[in-house]
């Protein structure tokens, strides 16, 4: 196990209750909180943070960096099969293979733990690191860590990947987490409740300011790419030329419609290859589904006004402007739909 500096989220008051009545598990009991941005995850990252931090990278990676359910997925889809000139039959592989996820064994080894004590099915030892590392250049890495955990010769400037940063409104983000969470993190709180950890900088991340703000502040490095969901869903088309303009690719109006058809929320949501549909039957196999729900579940701006009560709402309100209040945001239209 890894000797970085951490320390335990504190969970005796209110927050903290909600987090162990309905997030942790018996495999999944300890939160701890490290870096400067106020990332959060269980201890579980400590058996890997070395390994991230000395991730060899290479400048001819794409790394699609978010904070959790900010439109990665969709996102990742878009950026290789611009990446890749449009191939179609590749785009059968899952995501997972094409476009791995270099943190999914701190958020997996507790599904491997369920598996193993549930199923007794025989698991893979290799880390989603390992996986990431060996997998053929040019290679597209997906992340949700802030840029102080990112591998150190990201940080450093030593290498110059490609680097697509996806950006929400945090009230959506909140509400998507809080599905995800309950459909593949087997989490069993309730979403006004979850507001209230995710909103204390205690869900799994930690914080989405810090998060935010690590990009943010960089948005100036020429191998940075922001990217909103925002803008996705507004002017899809735009939003493709722009990053196949970020990634030197040369893209005709034909290929952006045909892109535009096949990233649809209709096409994404019956995409075996990006909706996870083998994950999601494999834990309900196994009875830890708390809803029965879908992956991509409804692909809409301002969902949350349908889902989150006003008085939340009104404290999310609150919340966001004390965090944008005197900045360079205060005016960003996704912190005020």
């Amino acid at each position: 196990m890894n000797n970085c500096d951490y320390e335990e989220v504190n969970l005796d008051d209110e927050v903290g209750q909600i987090i162990k009545d309905g997030i942790l598990s018996e495999f999944y009991n300890k939160f701890i909180r490290i870096g400067k941005d106020g990332s959060v995850f269980s201890n579980l990252y400590l058996y890997y943070a070395e390994e991230i931090k000395n991730f060899e990278v290479y400048d001819d990676d794409v790394w699609v960096i978010s904070y959790p359910k900010t439109g990665a997925t969709w996102t990742q889809e878009m950026v290789w099969m611009i990446a890749n000139n449009l191939d179609f039959e590749g785009s059968k592989i899952p995501l997972k293979e094409r476009f791995p996820f270099l943190e999914m064994s701190v958020l997996m080894e507790r599904m491997k733990m369920y598996e193993n004590k549930n199923v007794s099915v025989q698991v893979c030892d290799a880390s989603s690191i390992e996986f990431a590392r060996q997998v053929p250049r040019p290679r597209f890495i997906k992340t949700h860590l802030p840029f102080s955990l990112l591998p150190q010769q990201i940080q450093n400037g030593t290498r110059t990947p490609k680097l697509v940063w996806v950006i929400r409104n945090p009230k959506d983000t909140c509400v998507s987490y809080y599905h995800h969470g309950t459909l593949l993190m087997t989490w069993r709180v309730c979403l006004e409740n979850f507001a209230k950890v995710f909103m204390a900088d205690k869900s799994h991340y930690g914080s989405y300011w810090g998060h935010f703000w690590s990009y943010w502040n960089r948005r100036h490095l020429p191998n940075l790419l922001v990217n909103k969901y925002e803008d996705m869903k507004a002017d899809l088309p735009s939003t493709i030329k722009v990053v196949a303009k970020f990634l030197n690719k040369e893209i005709s109006e034909e290929q952006v419609h045909l892109l535009c058809n096949h990233l649809s929320f209709q096409s994404m949501k019956k995409n075996p290859a990006v909706n996870f549909e083998d994950r999601i039957a494999r834990i309900r196999s196994m009875n830890l589904i708390v809803k029965d729900k879908a992956f991509i579940r409804s692909g809409t701006v301002a969902k949350y006004k349908e889902e989150l009560s006003p008085e939340t709402i009104a404290k999310f309100d609150e919340w966001i402007k004390q965090n944008i209040a005197g900045t360079e945001v205060e005016n960003e239209y996704i912190f005020h739909i």
